[in-house]
C-alpha cells in the first residue's frame, strides 16, 4: 500500500513538475547547481510565507524583551541568583509565547505540502547521481546538499528580508 502511494506520488511528479516547468531535470550542466537552485526557491519560498503569514513585530518585540531580560539575568547572577532564577523564568514564558507565534501551524501546513513535492521530485531527478557535496571531511548526497545550501539560503534570505 505505501509503495503504491510513493508511486501515484512520484508519478503526479513526474508529470507535474517538468510540465510546470518547461524543462526537464537536470537543469543546468551540474546536478549540485541544480540542488542549490531548488533549496534557494524552497528557501525563498518558506521565508516569504513566514514573513506575510506570522506576526513579525509581535515576534520581533518579544525577542528584544527576551535579549533585555538575558542580559538581566546575567547581571543578576552575580548579586541574586534567586532573582536571577525568577527572570529565567520569565525568559522561559516569552519564549514559549515567541514559539507560537513563529510555530504557526497554518504556516507549517503551508510551506510542508510543497516542500513534500519538491523532496519527491529531488529525489527522483538525482538520488542516481551519487555525490553531490564534497567539504574534504565529509561528503553529501542529494538531501545533505540539499539541507546545506537551504540552512545557507534561508539564514541569508531571512537577513535580506528582514524576517523573524
Amino acid at each position: 500500500m505505501n509503495d503504491t502511494l510513493n508511486q501515484t506520488v512520484i508519478d503526479a511528479v513526474n508529470e507535474t513538475v517538468p510540465t510546470l516547468l518547461g524543462m526537464s531535470a537536470p537543469f543546468t550542466s551540474s546536478p549540485a547547481i541544480d540542488i542549490a537552485l531548488i533549496a534557494l526557491v524552497g528557501a525563498l519560498f518558506t521565508t516569504l510565507v513566514n514573513k506575510f503569514l506570522s506576526d513579525q513585530v509581535k515576534i520581533k518585540a518579544l525577542r528584544v524583551e527576551m535579549k533585555k531580560l538575558q542580559k538581566k539575568v546575567r547581571e543578576m547572577m552575580k548579586k541574586d541568583p534567586k532573582k536571577a532564577q525568577a527572570l529565567q523564568s520569565e525568559i522561559m514564558k516569552k519564549n514559549m509565547e515567541n514559539m507560537k507565534h513563529a510555530m504557526n501551524p497554518k504556516i507549517m501546513i503551508i510551506t510542508m505540502i510543497p516542500m513534500l513535492f519538491l523532496f519527491f521530485f529531488i529525489k527522483e531527478y538525482y538520488s542516481g547521481f551519487g555525490e553531490f557535496l564534497n567539504l574534504g571531511f565529509t561528503t553529501f548526497g542529494w538531501l545533505g546538499s540539499y539541507f546545506t545550501f537551504s540552512i545557507i539560503a534561508s539564514l541569508v534570505l531571512k537577513k535580506v528580508l528582514d524576517v523573524a
